[in-house]
């Protein structure tokens, strides 16, 4: 069962060009909406959305407090960003149905390590680093752990299909998916010098007594 964060927001009368007024006053202008569920605009602190996020990230629920309309219980869908500054510009909060299925991509994340990169002698690649899973909100995983351990040699890879099934969620990926394995770190580094152009032979003109 997934653990709640919670927002406060605000419901938003400023509209067009005036928003950037927010942003300087430490407010971020958002939009919530959903099935069934009459679209708000509206503004949440930035200071405490990004507290929240921070724990919360895509995956976990937030209950919104829009003040006179109540707590609804929200994902955060999207978020805005400005290209240079990577300042937060607009969120859309997607508000959701606790008994109803949803797909959500949520992060793999490897635990444990790799004999061989250990060592020193492989890099673990990842391949793919979101899985989509099918699951009721309060069951959805933050994110998902995978043992690497397992992988002692050079031929094992782990796909999708090996992860043991979960009661709460499902994952809905192609279990020909490959989540983990290693690739030749040595080989990589011979490569790199191989392909490294070779210092210039040094030619000088003789001098006269090595001509005589």
């Amino acid at each position: 069962m997934s653990t709640h964060q919670t927002l406060k927001a605000e419901v938003r009368t400023v509209f067009g060009k005036k928003v950037k007024y927010l942003r300087t006053s430490g407010l971020i202008p958002c939009t919530i909406y959903g099935k069934g569920f009459e679209a708000v605009s509206a503004q949440v602190s930035a200071r405490e959305f990004d507290l929240v996020f921070r724990k919360a990230g895509r995956t976990t629920l937030i209950d919104l407090n829009i003040g006179s309309q109540g707590i609804s219980v929200v994902f955060v869908q999207d978020i805005q960003r400005h290209p240079v500054t990577r300042a937060i510009l607009h969120i859309d909060f997607k508000v959701v149905d606790l008994k109803k299925l949803v797909h959500i991509e949520v992060p793999v994340i490897a635990v444990g390590e790799s004999p061989l990169v250990a060592r020193g002698d492989a890099l673990l690649n990842h391949p793919v680093s979101m899985v989509m899973v099918e699951a009721l909100p309060n069951d959805l995983p933050q994110h998902i752990e995978i043992d690497v351990s397992c992988l002692d040699s050079m031929e094992k890879v782990i796909h999708v299909r090996d992860l043991a099934a979960q009661t709460g969620y499902k994952i809905i990926n192609d279990g020909g998916d490959v989540l983990f394995s290693l690739g030749q770190l040595r080989a990589i580094q011979e490569e790199a010098v191989q392909a490294a152009p070779a210092e210039p032979e040094l030619i000088r003109k003789p001098r006269a007594a090595d001509e005589e």
